[in-house]
């Protein structure tokens, strides 16, 4: 009898049906704003849940330093989507204790929060730790989470994973099964090791056999994928020294040689098609790093992910447009026309008729017009060429404006793209 209840069980698992796909969002905004609001309002159709920053530790002479954004738990709780709060602990050496101060301060900290939010009228639906353990550590962190899962008590404990762990297959594994399940973190903050050198925020050849690899551990777990960019300063030796990711671009000293490095959208829907057609074992779904905002300009625009939620592929087009607003005056621009966020062509060409030649003209928007190449053509260069200076979908950019004499037949297209 009990080989046959054995048996039963087995083939019942065999035949359990595998977790939905889904794809959710993360929410890393410090303060609400009117287009925060209308990003989640836009959002919440097409996402699965929603994963918003709920408390951020740093430490100052070992001590916990806690920030907590403003969130209002009873407008979260009316989007009518499973809501996650996330833990984020800053760089911490040890040591990892299961009940001394850092871990009761870490325990009460995670605590109030659930019981904040349930006091304002939202019920978490997981609990997340967002903690970049060093790779030695991860046996002490495995005693941090386990204070964490009683702290979180029957809200679901689920924590961020790097690649990097995977290379300690018995440390990853012992750590994995403390918790509910893993989110593992396949983007990347690195930087170029030079202005010229090749860079990806997220290789998806790689994120197959890191995926792959997560899956045998035996846990739930989700891949975190990124919509963002960042640009990359390097002085006029060409040495690394800053990093910008969110807000305006610093006022950088002068030499200084700017790469912007943003997130491929095309390779990444169709890495999400792939992965939602043929998951890894125990994969549940994706997590997208983070929600695009209007005025966010190193994210993606809502448009990009709004597609790929919907299991597209977004298409990239821009295009040259020219309006006459009086007879023989026109205004040239470049127009998104897409679904991607783009930077302005490095050259466009204008082209007349011989015996029309324009009066005068100027350039615009970083452009610099060089009338040299022929009588009747004209090329407008990308001077500027400024890192974050990009298109979202829809948006236009005014690069000259030509005076004739009269109406003239003018053709104006994109000879070569961004570099």
């Amino acid at each position: 009898m009990r080989k046959f209840i054995i048996c039963l069980l087995f083939f019942a698992a065999l035949s359990a049906p595998a977790a939905p796909w889904t794809q959710e969002v993360y929410v890393w905004q410090r303060q609400s704003s009117p287009a925060l609001t209308q990003a989640l309002d836009a959002a919440r159709p097409f996402v699965a849940g929603f994963q918003f920053l709920g408390a951020e530790v740093s430490w100052s002479g070992g001590k916990p330093q806690v920030f907590r954004p403003d969130l209002d738990f009873a407008k979260l709780a009316k989007l009518g989507r499973p809501v996650g709060l996330v833990l984020r602990i800053g760089p911490y050496p040890g040591p990892f204790l299961p009940d001394d101060v850092t871990a009761q301060a870490l325990a009460s900290l995670a605590s109030s929060l659930l019981a904040s939010a349930r006091a304002g009228g939202l019920t978490p639906g997981e609990l997340q730790i967002d903690f970049d353990c060093a790779e030695a550590r991860l046996d002490g962190y495995r005693v941090w989470l386990g204070a964490l899962r009683q702290a979180a008590g029957k809200t679901s404990l689920v924590f961020t994973a790097l690649p990097v762990w995977l290379r300690h297959p018995a440390e990853f594994s012992a750590l994995a099964h403390v918790a509910d399940g893993f989110v593992l973190q396949v983007h990347s903050l690195d930087k170029p090791t030079s202005p010229n050198s090749p860079f990806t925020l997220c290789d998806p050849a790689q994120v197959r056999v890191w995926s792959a690899q997560a899956g045998q551990v035996g846990v739930p777990f989700r891949l975190a994928l990124p919509t963002y960019g960042y640009l990359v300063a390097f002085d006029s030796s060409g040495k690394f020294f800053a990093l910008a990711a969110e807000g305006q671009p610093p006022d950088w000293p002068q030499g200084t040689q700017v790469r912007s490095v943003r997130s491929d959208a095309v390779a990444l829907a169709q890495l999400a098609q792939a992965l939602a057609k043929a998951p890894p074992p125990h994969c549940q779904g994706l997590i997208w790093f983070r929600l695009p905002v209007a005025g966010d300009r190193l994210n993606w625009d809502f448009s990009t992910l709004q597609v790929i939620l919907q299991n597209g592929l977004p298409v990239p087009q821009l295009t040259v447009a020219v309006n006459w607003p009086e007879p023989g005056l026109a205004e040239i621009s470049v127009v998104n026309t897409g679904q991607i966020t783009e930077p302005p062509p490095a050259q466009v060409s204008l082209q007349w008729p011989v015996n029309s030649p324009p009066q005068a003209a100027d350039a615009l928007g970083g452009f610099r017009l060089d009338l040299k190449n022929a009588e009747n053509q004209a090329v407008l260069l990308n001077a500027n060429a400024a890192p974050g200076v990009f298109l979202v979908p829809g948006s236009r950019l005014p690069i000259a404006w030509l005076r004739f004499a009269h109406a003239t037949p003018l053709d104006a297209k994109i000879i070569a793209p961004a570099p």
